[in-house]
């Protein structure tokens, strides 16, 4: 990412007392330091005085931090009579003289100069203190100046700023929190129509509570009902309590085990639905308008996943009964027949009882959109694009929001705001915003 910030403006006049005819006063100046690319820019000028007519000098600026030193080009500055004497040298064949590289009008004249001071090439820069200064090198008619370095003040080179800053989350309410450890919640575009192909036991976050064979009656305490009713009404009323977010459908399948004729598990599958949401109404303020119940009937698919993963004897025998036998009853017979009634025993013991559920749970949940989040990661896809004005145009709508402080720092600072930017971010390391806290080492 290219950064261009100003470091530093000054506009010091650097009056160098005159040192003889050979180095005449001058003044120098600096205009600005810019961070740009991987180096810094620096704009800096110098008057050059009308030397006497016989004299010359040769002005050097430089740039010195201790004994490390950056020499510009050489300005040599001539008087008319100087430079009339060079001409003729160079006409009369001297192979050592070289026409005039600058000559006065008469009036001081002063030269603009922008210097790139590479990081690469001239680490040391970087975070120092730099003075500017010339040497100035003259000679008359019969004298020659040695060269002699006048300073003016010093002006620092700042540390690069890479400005740290992250998207930050959608706001989706209570529900949207909950549902990092409890998967039974969804969101409500997630929401799938319930049908007799889907595996529910495969479905992350499906939740199931059981009752005794051929009842409906919900019991909290048998197997580990307990533990899934209290979440499912913890989860509810939490979420109906929050203004941000909304449960919006609470889908419920009850299903059945295959024993027994179709008739009565139907009917088993229907009232263990109902149930299930005459519990939750009884302990969550709610209307039947919230739920959907589903009526699964016998756990036909379920039952052959669980066959399909399982090392049963008899295997691929019940695996063909069910595919082929389309009357459930008829198959329920033939698996009973199967292998003396050993394999059904089986069945029976360790798997069927798992089919007497109201089956599969889940809570759908819509929440109030995040209108400030939106805004927030937009500036932020911004700021990487260097877009920082517009960055900051867009967060100063939302500036109250404590997750746009880091962001709204970093726009700031990066179009010149330095003092406000700190205050930004300090006040997001305040709400423990590690973005900000190392934005704030860079600076500090």
């Amino acid at each position: 990412m290219k950064r261009f910030f100003l470091i530093i403006t000054l506009t010091v006049m650097a009056c160098i007392d005159a040192i003889s005819q050979t180095s005449p006063q001058m003044s120098l100046c600096v205009d600005g330091v810019e961070r740009e690319g991987n180096g810094y820019r620096v704009r800096y000028s110098f008057t050059l005085p009308q030397p006497a007519s016989d004299y010359s000098y040769q002005v050097t600026p430089l740039f010195t931090c201790g004994t490390d030193t950056i020499f510009e080009e050489s300005v040599t500055v001539r008087g008319k009579l100087n430079a009339k004497k060079l001409r003729r040298r160079v006409v009369l064949g001297d192979r050592n003289a070289t026409l005039p590289s600058y000559v006065p009008s008469g009036i001081d004249s002063v030269i603009t100069r922008t210097a790139y001071l590479p990081t690469d090439r001239y680490p040391w820069v970087v975070g120092s203190t730099l003075q500017i200064c010339t040497s100035v090198e003259g000679e008359g008619c019969c004298e020659v100046s040695p060269a002699v370095v006048l300073c003016c003040d010093s002006f620092l080179c700042e540390r690069p700023f890479h400005p740290v800053f992250s998207p930050v989350e959608d706001n989706t309410g209570k529900a949207g929190e909950l549902q990092r450890n409890n998967p039974v919640l969804q969101h409500i575009s997630k929401y799938r129509p319930y049908d007799s192909s889907r595996i529910l036991r495969k479905e992350e976050g499906a939740l199931y509570v059981f009752f005794p064979l051929a009842k409906w009656t919900l019991l909290h305490d048998f197997r580990d009902n307990a533990a899934t009713l209290d979440t499912i009404v913890s989860i509810t009323r939490q979420i109906m309590a929050d203004s941000t977010s909304s449960v919006k459908l609470i889908q419920i399948i009850g299903l059945a085990s295959p024993e027994g004729s179709v008739k009565r598990n139907n009917l088993l599958g229907q009232n263990r639905a109902a149930a299930l949401r005459d519990y939750i109404k009884q302990r969550v303020k709610t209307g039947n308008a919230m739920f959907e119940l589903c009526n699964g009937g016998e756990a036909w698919t379920e039952l052959r996943d669980q066959i399909a993963d399982s090392n049963i004897e008899g295997r691929d025998q019940l695996l063909n009964i069910i595919d082929t036998e389309k009357n459930p009853d008829e198959r329920e017979r033939k698996m009973k027949r199967l292998n003396g009634g050993k394999t059904y025993k089986y069945l029976k013991d360790n798997v069927l009882s798992d089919q007497r559920n109201s089956g599969y749970i889940r809570i759908y949940y819509d929440y109030v959109p995040d209108s400030a989040a939106a805004v927030i990661n937009r500036a932020s896809e911004l700021l990487r694009e260097e877009r920082y004005t517009e960055a900051l145009t867009m967060l100063r709508t939302i500036e109250s929001d404590e997750r746009a402080q880091n962001a709204l720092g970093v726009a700031l600072y990066m179009t010149g705001d330095k003092q406000e930017a700190l205050c930004r971010f300090r006040r997001a390391a305040a709400s423990g915003n590690e973005d900000a806290l190392r934005n704030i080492e860079q600076l500090e």
